[in-house]
């Protein structure tokens, strides 16, 4: 289950841009707004839901008053309150199935809700205002980084495997020669890492790794899954084509791709010559290899290490 936070204020349109770019997945939207005064923030609460219960149907929309939009605790404890009301829903969520927007709302507000990000440890988003001369697919919700309260310093191996993790690129390995490949920052294969790490360390590379190393990097990305900087991702990706017997069969890696009647092809060399497979091919999860994805926490803490250490 996703949830999203969102303190409002006099203007709504971020959260109308949130769900714009981020509501696949999303069960279930709280609103925070202050009690009426010289503007009535009710109304506005009450009729943005009406607004959104309209264009996101399936979408669960509650609201929640805070005392005050002028200082720090009433924000953070509607937001507690939110929480543990949801956790005790018997809903079995994690700290990482909440969002919370930090845009909206008076200064005070936005602080509040960024401690409260880190104090339980959600997630955070900002959400960028359009402006003129704006690129086509511009991304307007920024990732930001939240780390643990209470993590303890790092230790050596750790931090030099998050840099690993922070300075590889992944990829779909079988992706052919002509193509470029879409690329993912931050990510990287745990085979690869494996060879990454002794590369490290200035050992001979060979193509079993010892039990001891993999012991250790199994302890090593469990406390950085635990601190928030990494996540596993429980699979690997590879390209797949059928032959002409209708067999499924995945792409062997170099394969070229050649541009045949104006349209991309691949060429696969079989025994009675070569066949072309129409691009683009489909995309298969291998569930028995996994990968690391650095988070945005992570992005931070690895930064900071190469302009501190």
């Amino acid at each position: 289950m996703t949830i999203f936070i969102s303190p409002i204020g006099s203007t709504t349109d971020h959260v109308k841009g949130w769900l714009a770019d981020e509501s696949r997945g999303v069960q279930i939207l709280w609103l925070i707004h202050s009690k009426k005064g010289e503007k009535d923030f009710p109304k506005i609460a009450k009729k943005l839901k009406k607004d959104l219960q309209s264009a996101y149907p399936r979408l669960k929309i509650k609201l929640k008053t805070m005392d005050s939009a002028f200082e720090i605790d009433p924000t953070m404890d509607a937001i507690s309150e939110i929480i543990h009301k949801e956790m005790d829903d018997g809903n079995a969520l994690t700290s990482k199935e909440f969002t919370l927007n930090i845009t909206g709302g008076t200064n005070a507000v936005a602080a509040a809700t960024m401690i409260s990000a880190t104090w339980h440890n959600t997630k955070a988003h900002y959400v960028l205002k359009p402006q003129k001369g704006d690129p086509a697919g511009k991304k307007y919700v920024l990732d930001l980084p939240v780390k643990s309260r209470g993590i303890a310093k790092m230790k050596e191996n750790q931090l030099s495997t998050l840099k690993i993790i922070n300075d590889s690129n992944y990829h779909i390995e079988n992706t052919p020669e002509g193509i470029e490949p879409e690329t993912t920052e931050g990510s990287i294969t745990r085979q690869n890492l494996l060879i990454e790490i002794d590369k490290s360390k200035e050992k001979k590379k060979t193509n079993k790794q010892t039990p001891k190393t993999i012991i250790r990097l199994e302890y090593i990305v469990k406390e950085l899954e635990k601190a928030g900087l990494i996540e596993k991702i429980g699979f690997v990706e590879y390209y797949v084509y059928k032959d002409k017997n209708g067999r499924q069969k995945k792409l062997e890696k170099n394969t070229v791709v050649q541009k045949k009647n104006k349209k991309l092809s691949v060429e696969i060399k079989t025994k009675k010559g070569i066949e072309f497979i129409e691009w683009p091919l489909n995309i298969e999860r291998n569930g028995k290899l996994s990968r690391y994805q650095i988070t945005a926490a992570g992005r931070r803490t690895a930064r900071d290490a190469y302009m501190f250490d």
